[in-house]
């Protein structure tokens, strides 16, 4: 007669509960550990990982001569500050200023401190985020036939804000430069110890990643120069 040990063996631990419920308590605790170990060596290594991921939202300076300085709304003020030592330097004749309420001029008044004449900025106001600001600068340079831009804003807001201006000027004729603002407030490398520069972080790739969801940012312009 064949013998069934085998046999009784493997259907005795497939209709065993108690077995099974062990097998799959032993596998989570397992996964449970190793979740556990990533986490306090991510911890213990976070001085070495998380200056990079604040660096990762900053886009080097590629200074050269434009038609036109484009200085995003929004900051502490030193956007305005170093838009006026820009356009002191003589890298561009003009500046657009976005995101000042229409109707106004406050989006001047910055430029004006600094030294910028009244009559070399543009004002692109109503905008109410940096896709709205792309698209009324892009405007803006057509009606003026302005060709080459540099992008003023904060460090860490410069990776998203370039990637949308170039989504926006996507059929070549307009070229976007990256101009942060250098001696910014921002600390990259130590971002996560204080409240502005944690909520910077999070914020920018949250909007990243929103921004590539609703298409104003391109895949293909993430890996451009």
């Amino acid at each position: 007669m064949p013998s069934m040990v085998g046999g009784d063996s493997r259907e005795e631990t497939r209709l065993n509960p108690r077995r099974r419920a062990t097998g799959c308590a032993v596998g989570c605790l397992t996964v449970g550990i190793l979740l556990v170990a990533v986490v306090v060596v991510g911890f213990q290594a976070r001085h070495a990982w998380l200056p990079v991921v604040g660096r990762a939202l900053n886009v080097a300076s590629d200074l050269q001569p434009a038609d036109v300085i484009i200085v995003l709304g929004g900051g502490d003020g030193d956007r305005a500050v170093y838009a006026g030592q820009l356009y002191h330097q003589g890298l561009a004749r003009h500046v657009i200023a976005t995101g000042s309420p229409t109707g106004t001029d406050s989006g001047a008044t910055g430029l004006v401190a600094q030294g910028v004449p009244r009559d070399a900025i543009v004002l692109a106001n109503g905008s109410q985020n940096t896709h709205e600001d792309a698209i009324l600068s892009k405007h803006l340079m057509e009606e003026n036939t302005w060709r080459t831009a540099l992008l003023v804003t904060d460090p860490y807001h410069a990776r998203r804000s370039l990637w949308t201006f170039r989504t926006e000027f996507q059929d070549g004729s307009l070229l976007v430069r990256s101009a942060p603002v250098v001696h910014s407030w921002f600390n990259a490398d130590r971002w996560w110890t204080t409240e502005e520069g944690f909520v910077a972080v999070n914020e920018e790739y949250l909007k990243t990643f929103y921004y590539l969801v609703r298409g104003y940012i391109r895949p293909a312009v993430l890996l451009a120069k």
